[in-house]
């Protein structure tokens, strides 16, 4: 408790401290010099909601963050109603206008956008630290269909408004949150892990930076994603009915799409709604149009979907980069 008692003197000081300085220092205070010792007090602190330390990535774990309220003030300043929240002229004066209009138009903010709204509340080498924050909690996803240094923030897209359903060609996959509720976020987030695996198939050839797979297509309630070459998706939130709709443009790719989509979802439950999510399958038959229940669909090996054997992805206790190199 001696360790605790030292962080939280520091709190009307800064608003974090760093593991590899200030932690190191404050235990060799209080007679805890190890590393092992000192980082397994920061995860009995975490797990109690003293503090915030998070261990996914280098850059998360060096920083512990004592005031949460400073997270909240940092990520309230990007994803908020820009018409109410956000001084036009400001970012104008600054020539930052454009990056402004993409953020709020297309949910595509620049690296110069995020550095200039996160200025007053951290360094300019902790802009890192927030980025990563967003993508562990699937908020944010790093945008590479672009020369500059974007990144797709879902929760800033507009709603389609018109999405012709009966235009969508292939077999369609419902996910049914009626028996609960689907909590706002959700779809968003499915959106980052989505594009986060698409952007994965782009060809790294730095001398013809040829594309394998389309651009997305993007809004709050819709996307039209090409996961992999000729792998085209379209998914589509409907608040009212409480589901996700997900057709699937080459019967080949049905399958494939099943254990992925599952795969995210159980990733959404577990790292951020904590494991509170519940949801029915429902796959259509491409012949008879009629839906059955996933064990069904599975007991009768229905056609695209169980046409080949899925395999089980590992969506709990692994971190980001892993579950997308398993996908």
């Amino acid at each position: 408790m001696a360790l605790l008692d030292q962080i939280h003197s520091k709190r009307n000081q800064s608003c974090y401290l760093t593991l590899s300085g200030d932690i190191r220092n404050l235990g060799l205070e209080v007679g805890i010099g190890s590393s092992v010792e000192q980082e397994t007090a920061l995860a009995l602190f975490h797990e109690r909601g003293l503090l915030i330390h998070l261990t996914s990535t280098a850059i998360l774990k060096d920083i512990v963050v004592i005031k949460p309220q400073w997270l909240v003030d940092a990520l309230g300043k990007v994803i908020c109603d820009g018409n109410l929240h956000i001084d036009k002229d400001q970012f104008k004066h600054v020539g930052l206008e454009e990056d402004l209009k993409a953020t709020f138009e297309k949910g595509l903010a620049s690296r110069d956008f995020l550095e200039y709204v996160w200025k007053g509340e951290c360094e300019l080498e902790q802009v890192d630290f927030f980025l990563d924050l967003m993508e562990r909690t699937m908020l944010l996803s790093r945008w590479n269909f672009s020369e500059n240094e974007l990144y797709l923030i879902p929760s800033l897209l507009t709603d389609h408004s018109f999405v012709e359903k009966e235009n969508f060609k292939g077999p369609r996959c419902v996910i049914d949150f009626s028996n609960s509720f689907l909590p706002n976020g959700v779809f968003q987030r499915l959106l980052c892990l989505c594009v986060a695996h698409c952007v994965r198939h782009r060809d790294k050839n730095s001398e013809t930076h040829r594309e394998l797979v389309v651009e997305p297509s993007l809004y709050r309630n819709y996307a039209a994603i090409e996961f992999e070459p000729g792998f085209m998706t379209h998914l589509l939130e409907d608040e009212e009915a409480q589901c996700i709709t997900i057709f699937v443009k080459n019967d080949d790719f049905a399958g494939k799409c099943l254990m992925i989509v599952q795969a995210m979802l159980r990733k959404v439950n577990h790292d951020v709604m904590g494991s509170g999510l519940k949801w029915d399958i429902c796959l259509e038959d491409a012949v008879t149009k009629e839906f059955l229940t996933l064990s069904d669909a599975e007991d009768e090996k229905l056609s695209p979907w169980f046409s080949c054997e899925n395999k089980h992805i590992v969506a709990e206790n692994i971190d980001l980069v892993s579950f997308l190199e398993m996908l």
